[in-house]
């Protein structure tokens, strides 16, 4: 091939890489789901309703807390997280341990995040959250698809009586049990600390079991890292 043909092949496939990734960042990303937050059924006086049934009063907080997740898991869609793990070794007496950072963060009153379909089931609130990013939040949604990420599943739980902040240490925990299980056979002896980023691939799911509330998450997962004890 000719040096000028072959300089314009290379040009022409330039060329339609970045028009293909212009075309990327120009459609609109949508983030959606549903998201719910437990207020409390509230006894309420004879004269002020023609029945007995009591009524659930929803606290500003309540509905604050259910933004807030909602902020907390598009976040971690989008941006992710770095993660270092350590894990248990009893021969050495090493305890098992997981920090969790958030990468980055919607910012709190972001009037891209917006909600719909706002009801009360029983005593939950239930919304509808949707977050439209920005072209970079957008594209870095989209790096976390390739192929060098790998997949993972987990499932945590928390004591319902730990209220509020028992949710986001169940999506914790479960982010904990998908990590242990992708990272075990990494190498054939357990190393002494693991670094790298995850994210959430979709929304988690949160449900109430047992007095327990329990998190079902996948994420996607890059190991970075890999610190063996040392050897003397």
């Amino acid at each position: 091939m000719p040096l000028r043909s072959a300089r314009l092949v290379r040009i022409s496939v330039l060329l339609a890489g970045l028009l293909s990734a212009r075309a990327i960042a120009c459609q609109e990303v949508v983030l959606r789901a549903e998201f719910w937050a437990e207020s409390e059924p509230v006894d309420v006086l004879p004269a002020e309703i023609s029945d007995t049934a009591p009524r659930v009063v929803v606290p500003d907080e309540v509905a604050k807390s259910l933004l807030e997740e909602g902020r907390r898991v598009f976040s971690g869609m989008i941006w992710g997280f770095d993660f270092r793990y350590v894990p248990f070794d009893k021969a050495r007496g090493v305890a098992e341990e997981l920090e969790i950072l958030p990468r980055g963060e919607i910012p709190w009153g972001d009037p891209r995040l917006a909600a719909s379909q706002t009801r009360l089931t029983g005593t939950q609130l239930r919304a509808y959250l949707e977050y439209r990013p920005d072209p970079a939040a957008a594209a870095r949604k989209a790096a976390w698809e390739q192929a060098t990420y790998q997949s993972a599943q987990g499932r945590g739980s928390a004591p319902l009586a730990g209220g509020r902040e028992a949710r986001k240490a169940a999506l914790d925990q479960a982010a904990k049990e998908a990590l242990r299980e992708l990272l075990r056979p990494v190498e054939k002896n357990k190393p002494r600390e693991i670094r790298g980023v995850f994210a959430y691939d979709g929304s988690p799911r949160i449900v109430i079991t047992g007095g327990t509330y329990t998190a079902v998450i996948r994420i996607r997962v890059e190991v970075a890292e890999v610190r063996k004890y040392s050897i003397y």
